[in-house]
């Protein structure tokens, strides 16, 4: 996990050099499968110190929260869910100002990005299968994208158990995906499915067409979902107003910019 940095941050400039980004965080490959595909699946990003005190806390806050809720969400979604993670300290914060992830935001949606929420998400089996969908509302030809979407597997991806499926090359499309599409039964030709090891790190354009898909598996499939944003997308953050206290101002930064607040979506 990155060190904690003291002095204020007011710029990008200054994020990038806080948390180590150079110009080598993303390789010339990096950035033309960015371009053309979509996408990037990089394993080994959350070593396994971290990954595992990811997955304590992710089962931490989900028994708080169903002690304080009941377990209505996970029996009418099939789905469970611990939200706004960004308010329970570091492990999250190194998450969403990760370098490698913050290279690939800035190079999609450019300097003037914004931290846009993230949340942990387990598709129970039998459960998980979505329609094709992209995180943001149709783009018109020439337009600037509008969000960087990335999940963290804290179990391995699988064809199995619900990995991820990704249209590679679907960023470019304008308009929403096609009604077919978007029913959850619909195979696309082109798809695949983002099989990686837990610890690995799915970074993708927000307008890629892509979805869950069924846990056919007996186990969990635990990730986490962030977001990254250009200003003006009308989606996301449960930050609010409020910035937690003793954030790092990596954090603080990016949180700043980011007084959003909106619906959530699904992966």
């Amino acid at each position: 996990m990155q060190t904690q940095q003291t002095n204020a941050i007011t710029n990008i400039d200054q994020l990038f050099e806080a948390v180590g980004v150079n110009d080598k965080t993303l390789s010339r490959a990096d950035k033309e499968n960015l371009d053309k595909q979509g996408f990037l699946i990089v394993p080994g990003l959350l070593d396994k110190k971290w990954l595992e005190q990811l997955r304590a806390e992710f089962e931490r806050l989900l028994a708080e929260h169903e002690k304080e809720n009941g377990q209505h969400a996970r029996q009418t979604t099939g789905t469970r869910h611990v939200d706004n993670l960004a308010a329970h300290g570091k492990l999250f914060e190194d998450i969403f100002s990760h370098p490698k992830l913050l290279a690939a935001a800035r190079h999609i949606l450019g300097d003037d990005l914004r931290f846009g929420g993230i949340h942990g998400r387990d598709p129970l089996p039998g459960f998980g299968q979505q329609g094709l969908h992209s995180d943001a509302p149709p783009r018109q030809p020439g337009t600037p994208y509008q969000v960087v979407t990335s999940l963290w597997a804290l179990d391995d991806f699988t064809a199995q158990n619900g990995a991820t499926r990704l249209v590679p090359g679907t960023h470019t499309e304008t308009g929403l995906p096609p009604k077919e599409t978007r029913q959850p039964g619909y195979y696309h030709p082109k798809q695949i499915f983002a099989v990686a090891p837990a610890g690995s790190a799915i970074i993708f354009n927000g307008h890629l067409w892509h979805s869950g898909t069924e846990n056919k598996s007996k186990g969990s499939r635990r990730a986490l979902q962030c977001v990254h944003v250009a200003p003006g997308y009308p989606y996301y953050t449960s930050i609010g107003e409020k910035i937690p206290e003793g954030v790092s101002p990596a954090a603080r930064y990016l949180m700043s910019v980011s007084q959003i607040v909106g619906r959530q979506n699904e992966f």
